[in-house]
């Protein structure tokens, strides 16, 4: 005798965020202690906004931001959490 069954399968999105291997330590001129640093487009996605708004925050100086010697900005991860 063969038997049926009905399965009912649930998913659920999930945002998964492994900022580890693009994390690097350096010093923050304006916390002035070592701190760990993300690339601008990942700071962006951290706090859920576009590179421009994360621009603005920088210029505002609501956010840390160190320039590289490449042109590259990393920010400080301190400063996005802060408040």
């Amino acid at each position: 005798m063969k038997r049926t069954r009905r399965v009912k399968i649930t998913t659920i999105r999930r945002r998964l965020l492994c900022l580890q291997p693009f994390v690097i330590r350096t010093h923050c001129p304006i916390c002035e202690y070592a701190v760990e640093t993300l690339a601008a487009a990942q700071a962006a996605e951290v706090l859920e906004v576009d590179v421009n708004t994360l621009n603005r925050l920088i210029a505002d100086g609501r956010v840390h931001a160190i320039e590289t010697v490449s042109g590259s900005r990393r920010v400080c991860q301190d400063s996005l959490f802060a408040k």
